[in-house]
């Protein structure tokens, strides 16, 4: 049995409720429809249902529809971090021009394949995300009953992408970690190293914090995939660290995170990438740089320079992962055989 209504809604039309915004409809299976204004009458409310309802009676289930309950879903609003939403919702807006009027059991293979032979040619990365994105909420709508083909997309493979980002040489790191420092900024320099040091994401560099600092090393939290390593103490982490944290000291409002701006505050992505492309660009306008690099160029530095077990260091699951960020050629030692002519010469001169 349903859940009772408030005595005072039970004018209201079957899956009506009121919101912020005015009238709404929310049934489930069927995306959710603004009716009215919150100064609506009882009588203007109940028209526009009825019309709503007629037109639900002959509208067909598209690929918009599906998206938009996948975007009202748990599966989206809760179990999802704001980034990934927002890439999703960046997804959804191509797919739904591309798709969203067809009904999802209508498209097919081949039509993905035109999809991405056509936005493939400019955007190979991106096309591959968006199709990623097509058999996701297939997938979804399939499990629960919106969909009733197989997901469309398995067949279709993805464009093979060339990793980004570039190798820093050390002379180039040093020439912008000191150019850092004679700008006042130490927090990004600190950053720098802890990133190269570790082998850390910028994401999880800038959500460390105090309760970070274990007695053996710094506890590192993967984002991404939400894996931990305690990176032990060395010298140079050590003296990062310390150095982040002695600028604490500066700062109107002490803070618990270890890299934060001047107010005290943890930096946002935005706010600490304001900076970084801001002295970039400055820097290499002064000559100090011959070419500009990411934040994240910091771990495929870090990567090409470790020796040892690279997937254990980077915190990947594969090692084949892990490779894609070692730039630099693997030092191999050639196989240490005397040629034929050699041994010709000795026999002969015996």
């Amino acid at each position: 049995m349903g859940r009772r209504r408030n005595p005072e809604n039970a004018w209201m039309p079957p899956h009506v409720a009121r919101y912020k915004g005015g009238y709404r409809v929310r049934k489930y299976g069927v995306p959710t429809k603004h009716l009215a204004g919150p100064d609506a009458s009882k009588s203007e409310v109940w028209i526009a249902y009825e019309r709503w309802q007629a037109g639900q009676v002959h509208k067909e289930f598209t690929v918009a529809d599906l998206i938009d309950l996948y975007f009202a879903s748990p599966q989206y609003t809760k179990h999802l971090k704001p980034s990934t939403q927002k890439d999703y919702q960046r997804y959804g807006k191509t797919i739904i021009a591309v798709f969203g009027e067809m009904q999802p059991d209508t498209i097919t293979s081949p039509l993905v394949q035109m999809f991405m032979d056509s936005r493939g040619t400019k955007y190979p990365a991106t096309a591959n995300r968006e199709r990623t994105f097509l058999g996701l909420i297939m997938k979804w709508g399939k499990a629960r009953g919106f969909v009733t083909i197989e997901d469309p997309t398995k067949v279709v493979r993805p464009f093979v992408e060339s990793p980004g980002g570039r190798y820093v040489q050390d002379a180039e790191y040093k020439a912008f970690w000191n150019w850092l420092g004679q700008r006042g900024h130490l927090m990004h320099q600190c950053a720098m190293e802890i990133a190269y040091l570790c082998a850390a994401r910028q994401q999880d560099v800038l959500a460390l914090t105090r309760h970070n600092l274990q007695e053996d090393g710094l506890l590192i939290a993967q984002a991404k995939t939400g894996k931990q390593q305690l990176k032990l103490w060395n010298t140079p982490l050590r003296r990062a660290v310390n150095s982040a944290l002695a600028g604490n000291t500066t700062a109107k409002v002490q803070s618990a995170h270890i890299i934060r701006g001047r107010t005290g505050q943890g930096y946002t992505r935005t706010g600490f990438n304001a900076v970084w492309q801001r002295e970039q660009r400055a820097a290499l306008a002064a000559g100090i740089i011959k070419e500009r690099f990411r934040f994240h160029d910091l771990k495929i530095k870090a990567a090409s320079d470790f020796e040892g077990d690279l997937k254990r260091f980077t915190g990947h699951k594969s090692t084949s992962m892990a490779e894609r960020y070692n730039r630099t050629p693997d030092r191999v030692v050639p196989l240490n055989r005397e040629s034929d002519s050699e041994e010709g010469e000795k026999d002969d001169d015996k």
